[in-house]
């Protein structure tokens, strides 16, 4: 068998990991830019399974006990890290408090032990943390983090023992069909045939499906992330202010730095090059109320991802009906890089055994727009 993996970020190395780890001897890779040079490199290295939807929580469970593994194994031996430090999601009003309570008791019933922690609890988790401004918080102990760079690094190098050429500098510009089965990728280098097509491409991913005439209802939002200098360790959850508007975050990186991220209003489409200076104050405002060491701090830099969403804000797996030998992993909302090992697992088990071993993944076919199946995602941040 000869598969094409269209996308160099997070999804595509982690599909062509598995499928070199399940004996497909002939990968190929195909990144435009370089390796992770879209929405993964520009993510901020959370990993939760603290969702809305059994869909996500499900999916999420499986991802962590597969990032666990990876770090103390295969890939932990290339630089993989998996620190499991958790997730704080901050409640300031009390009726937030009994939204997290049903949703405490949905995680519990799919395996994910998050629970309601008073503020004398919240301050030992986070105890630079303000708080007099917090009735209580959820906390997701499954939840963690990982380095992008050393993670993709890892994955670059086992897909290359493993025999996957890896691509880049290359991209594609269509596909080529004939009756039921896609035949080549047209590059900028020329064709490519292979047996299985997986178009893992992010942001790319809606035009070139409309090359051979399938639509999927994909947007690309921009979304800001800033950095600051270095600190000693502070505290390891991600921590998220759920009742500010925008849904701030910060997390603590390896080497001491924070990241900082919230939405603010966007066009969808905008320029991952362009400026909104007004992102910074936006974002380290409220966050400065809850840290107030960070009042004075030095940002070094910040920069504009896309979250590729989809309207119910859950990614598209799976083949497609059009094509017998076409699959797509794309439309993940901001959770493609968290969700990247579950993702290679499954796409794995699609392609070679026909469906996936997790049954709520086959909910997130594509042809459930087209049916009006959508699974709605509401915990989505930054």
């Amino acid at each position: 068998m000869k598969v094409l993996v269209v996308g160099g970020g997070i999804s595509g190395l982690f599909i062509a990991y598995e499928l070199a780890k399940r004996g497909v001897r002939d990968v190929t890779v195909v990144e435009e830019r370089y390796v992770g040079a879209g929405s993964t490199g520009r993510c901020a290295t959370g990993i939760r399974a603290s969702f809305t939807s059994e869909e996500h929580v499900v999916l999420m469970r499986e991802s962590i006990k597969l990032w666990k593994e990876y770090s103390s194994g295969d890939l932990g031996r290339y630089g993989l890290q998996f620190i499991q430090g958790g997730y704080v999601w901050l409640a300031r009003k009390e009726e937030t408090v009994d939204l997290f309570k049903k949703l405490v008791s949905l995680h519990n019933s799919l395996g994910v032990p998050t629970r309601i922690i008073d503020r004398d609890e919240l301050k030992n988790l986070v105890p630079q943390l303000n708080t007099d401004l917090i009735a209580a918080a959820m906390f997701d102990p499954t939840a963690g983090k990982s380095y992008v760079f050393t993670t993709l690094f890892a994955l670059f190098r086992a897909c290359r023992e493993l025999g996957v050429k890896i691509v880049t500098g290359v991209g594609v510009r269509k596909l080529v069909a004939r009756g039921s089965r896609i035949v080549e990728a047209v590059t900028d280098v020329g064709t490519m045939s292979a047996d299985v097509f997986v178009i893992a491409a992010g942001s790319g991913s809606r035009e070139l499906l409309k090359t051979v005439g399938i639509e999927v209802p994909l947007k690309n939002m921009p979304r800001h992330v800033l950095v600051t200098e270095a600190f000693q360790r502070a505290f390891d959850p991600l921590v998220i202010d759920w009742d500010t508007p925008g849904v701030p975050y910060i997390v603590q990186t390896v080497e001491g730095n924070f990241f900082v991220g919230r939405e603010i209003e966007e066009e969808p489409e905008q320029s991952i090059y362009s400026q909104r200076i007004d992102f910074i104050p936006k974002a380290l405002k409220p966050i400065a109320q809850l840290f107030p060491f960070l009042r004075r701090v030095r940002v070094l830099r910040y920069w504009i991802g896309y979250y590729v969403t989809t309207p119910d804000n859950h990614p598209i797996y799976g083949p497609f009906e059009e094509y017998e030998n076409l699959y797509v992993a794309t439309g993940f909302s901001g959770h493609g890089y968290m969700m990247g090992p579950v993702t290679g697992k499954i796409m794995a088990e699609w392609i070679l055994d026909g469906k996936p071993s997790i049954p709520q993944a086959e909910r997130l076919r594509p042809e459930r727009f087209k049916r009006g199946q959508l699974i709605k995602e509401f915990a989505v941040v930054g």
